[in-house]
């Protein structure tokens, strides 16, 4: 049987009439996945995204595309009001939470240097002005961001926003004077990191944009320690066999990096993230301690 969400698309995509098997993969409140096993035996991967989800298919035609990134390949997307539907490449059965062996997660941080090389070199000669401008999240988007959580009743209470503030502004203008722009995923976790013939293939591109902070290796650093007890040091290590750069310029790089994924990220849970995955509201508190901690290291 189709799942409710992709019933309204069965005019537009004559594949889903041809779908034998449905297994879940992922299931939120804005993004439902599954495998498809097509009558043929082929499997693919398809995907519905409500509201800000239902974009992921643009980016992957503006971005990922173009950078020449390693992702699945896209067959099929059909865009509707409110939601979109994509269908993908079977690129790998198992991610790193369901195989979190460390050799994949020091795979991970080799395949994010490749990447944000890869999409650095290709940046200015490849991406339209237009679509630069689109994705670009300059460093007066992040100040901005972090005086809309300062205005929030819900961090009130807070002080740590307030220390970043004093000290952001100078470091954002060094970083983005020295480090050029590249593709930042933004959700560089365990769950969207596919296992393909022992290398790593990051899925889930629908929150990426285009800035030079380091967010990914910080969530990486993160989800290899909670996953495989693989050391900071050891993902860095890795990160610095493709990576071309000093390791405390890296370090400080990852320090102020982490500091805008936090902000990002907390934004989006303080006006609106919580109302769409319950629990969320939970995670606050840690998040703000890790920008507590980053701070106190800068």
């Amino acid at each position: 049987m189709i799942p409710t969400c992709f019933s309204d698309y069965c005019s537009k995509i004559p594949l889903l009439n041809e779908v034998a098997e449905w297994s879940l993969l992922r299931k939120w409140t804005l993004s439902e996945v599954y495998r498809i096993k097509l009558t043929n035996g082929e499997s693919r991967i398809i995907k519905w995204g409500g509201r800000e989800m239902a974009g992921e298919a643009g980016v992957y035609r503006d971005l990922v595309g173009p950078l020449q990134i390693k992702a699945p390949q896209i067959f099929e997307y059909v865009q509707m009001k409110n939601s979109g539907v994509m269908i993908m490449e079977d690129a790998g059965k198992e991610n790193l939470e369901e195989n979190p062996k460390p050799a994949y997660f020091l795979e991970a941080a080799r395949e994010l240097a490749r990447l944000r090389m890869q999409a650095a070199s290709n940046l200015e000669k490849t991406l339209p002005k237009q679509i630069m401008n689109t994705y670009y999240v300059s460093a007066e988007k992040f100040l901005g961001l972090l005086d809309g959580l300062l205005k929030s009743k819900k961090l009130a209470e807070y002080k740590a926003l307030f220390k970043v503030k004093a000290v952001l502004p100078r470091h954002l203008e060094q970083l983005y004077q020295t480090v050029p722009a590249t593709i930042v995923h933004h959700d560089y976790h365990a769950k969207n990191l596919l296992i393909e013939d022992n290398g790593v293939v990051p899925i889930d591109w629908s929150t990426a944009y285009l800035s030079p902070h380091l967010g990914d290796l910080y969530c990486l650093i993160g989800e290899a320690q909670a996953w495989s007890h693989v050391s900071k040091e050891d993902i860095v290590s890795a990160y610095l066999e493709i990576a071309d750069v000093h390791v405390d310029h890296l370090n400080r790089q990852l320090r102020i990096g982490g500091i805008c994924w936090l902000i990002k990220t907390l934004h989006w849970l303080v006006y609106g993230g919580t109302d769409i995955i319950p629990g969320s509201e939970a995670w606050i508190p840690d998040l703000l301690q890790d920008v507590e901690n980053l701070h106190e290291m800068a």
